[in-house]
């Protein structure tokens, strides 16, 4: 049963975050779609497919939000950042918000590419008014989603960018320096180009755990598959799927995401609902339709990626 008195109170925090950030929107522009915050995440471990050691890794890190005093008693200061590194799609988000769950933390989702496409050179003071924002609200997780966007090697000439990003990462740097050890907030940050994260970020006492989070094997995509297919039930209430042959399907995948398996279960789900929508019903999703779902994810891939590299423009 819902307790009213926590509701409340999450309401309240809720509204009280939704003020101050409008506030700092009106000192540096809309922040909509660029910082999202939960409350009450609920993304668990458990939602989270393959990825053993990361996540075995990252569970010891909500010590330092949920028991801090534990790091004095043996002489230490608790954590203050983590950064999560590997491909595209390999659930780097998903791992930052279960920490926050696992934690009792309120979840920061800092977009850093919309953030400084938007603010340039001018994030470092953001991300400072937004780090002590978390600080006096409790226990938070401020994840800074691909923090390779931090080099501003999007927005501006190298020379340029080198300067101004090390003014941004300094600002940053200063703050999480200034953080005390009692404060229950980590940094997480995340990345799939180790080689544009400046040095100073990793430095001791600031993002100084780093974290792989590579692309899934076959038995990390088997269990990644079997929870998209839950949860696709789950939402529609009925079974959507017959017993899926994962010899026939896991050698077709290999290299795939978990990004790259919700796409290809979303395109057999699709196909799903054209034929339902023509005739009126539909079979389960088979191992021959994720077969053919994923031949065609494949086509649509090497499309992207000619036109990426300008074959197509």
């Amino acid at each position: 049963m819902a307790d009213p008195e926590r509701n409340d109170q999450e309401w309240a925090l809720q509204r009280r975050l939704e003020d101050v950030f409008a506030k700092l929107g009106e000192k540096f522009g809309d922040l909509t779609g660029r910082v999202e915050t939960k409350i009450r995440p609920t993304v668990t471990l458990d939602d989270v497919g393959g990825l053993r050691e990361a996540k075995a890794g990252l569970k010891g890190f909500s010590l330092a939000l949920t028991n801090p005093d534990l790091y004095t008693k043996w002489g230490i200061a608790p954590p203050k950042g983590v950064l999560l590194y590997g491909p595209p799609g390999t659930g780097k988000a998903k791992l930052a918000q279960a920490l926050a769950t696992a934690s009792g933390a309120i979840f920061y989702h800092l977009k850093l590419t919309n953030l400084t496409s938007k603010f340039g050179a001018n994030t470092g003071e953001l991300l400072q008014e937004i780090l002590r924002i978390a600080i006096g609200e409790g226990k938070a997780v401020l994840f800074l989603d691909e923090a390779e966007a931090l080099s501003l090697e999007h927005l501006l000439p190298p020379p340029q960018a080198l300067e101004a990003s090390a003014r941004l990462v300094a600002a940053l740097c200063e703050k999480l320096d200034a953080v005390d050890a009692s404060a229950r907030v980590l940094v997480v940050a995340a990345t799939t180009r180790t080689d544009a994260i400046d040095p100073a970020l990793v430095a001791p006492g600031r993002l100084d755990h780093l974290v792989e989070v590579p692309l899934p094997d076959p038995d990390g995509q088997r269990e990644i598959l079997e929870l998209i297919r839950v949860r696709t039930e789950k939402n529609a209430g009925r079974p959507l799927f017959e017993p899926i042959d994962y010899r026939k399907i896991l050698p077709v995948m290999g290299g795939m995401s978990g990004a790259d398996l919700s796409v290809i279960v979303q395109r057999a789900l699709e196909a799903k609902v054209h034929r339902a929508g023509e005739t009126g019903e539909a079979s389960p999703v088979t191992t021959d339709d994720l077969l053919d779902a994923t031949d065609g994810y494949k086509r649509v891939r090497g499309i992207v990626e000619k036109i990426r590299y300008g074959q197509y423009l």
